[in-house]
């Protein structure tokens, strides 16, 4: 059978349909298929479980937590010009047609001396023979030593009993017991031990440059009568 230039032969007999048959019925269901398409796509969100068909426009945004409660109703949005607020607080994401809030600008929190400060050496002074006042106590940091004071203030707060020297405490040397060791009091520490003077032994040490004794074993604690 001889070639022709022409794109589709054709048919030499009527059992030879050609090529042109077979390309208009791919052509036709192509079509089909683009009509289908348009039409799921035209309408839209598909029918609820109960047969309504769901409301786009009160759709919940979907950058915002599930609510915990499903009988829970949607809150209304905020009114024009106030801050989206979210089930769980105020949204990070600004909402169409509002613009991006300056950032919180940064807050320094110590100064570039106290940055480059040199961290706190342990003291170099001379174990004493004695109790040491409270308010010496702060020089002896590293060393363990016995130190005297009476107690006018106390803090429990469940886990930790703090005993303060002075009323005014910040900045000022103190003693921390743990639960472990004031549990073996007759009386709650922060009634036992108020107004009373005591000699503490142990370890002089800084938590947030306030010296500190720890103590976790309640030998380590006299009361002078």
């Amino acid at each position: 059978m001889s070639m022709s230039n022409v794109p589709f032969d054709q048919p030499v007999s009527s059992a030879d349909p050609g090529m042109g048959k077979p390309i208009a019925i791919l052509a036709l269901v192509f079509v089909l298929g683009l009509l289908t398409v348009g039409l799921i796509y035209s309408m839209g969100t598909p029918a609820q479980p109960d047969g309504n068909t769901a409301d786009t426009t009160n759709q919940v945004d979907a950058t915002q937590p599930a609510e915990p409660d499903e009988d829970e109703s949607v809150e209304e949005a905020s009114p024009p010009g106030e801050p989206y607020v979210a089930a769980n607080g105020e949204s990070p994401l600004p909402k169409h047609g509002e613009g991006i809030a300056e950032p919180i600008p940064p807050k320094q929190l110590i100064t570039q001396e106290e940055y480059n400060a040199e961290p706190p050496q342990d003291s170099t002074l001379p174990t004493p023979d004695g109790p040491v006042a409270w308010t010496e106590a702060h020089k002896y940091l590293g060393q363990t030593i016995t130190v005297k004071g009476t107690i006018v203030d106390t803090n429990n707060i469940g886990g930790i009993c703090f005993l303060n020297y002075d009323p005014d405490w910040q900045g000022k040397f103190y003693i921390a017991i743990f639960k472990e060791a004031f549990d073996l009091l007759p009386d709650p520490p922060e009634v036992h031990y108020l107004n009373r003077t005591l000699l503490v032994t142990g370890k002089i040490t800084l938590h947030r440059d306030r010296p500190q004794i720890e103590v976790r074993d309640m030998s380590q604690i006299e009361a002078v009568e």
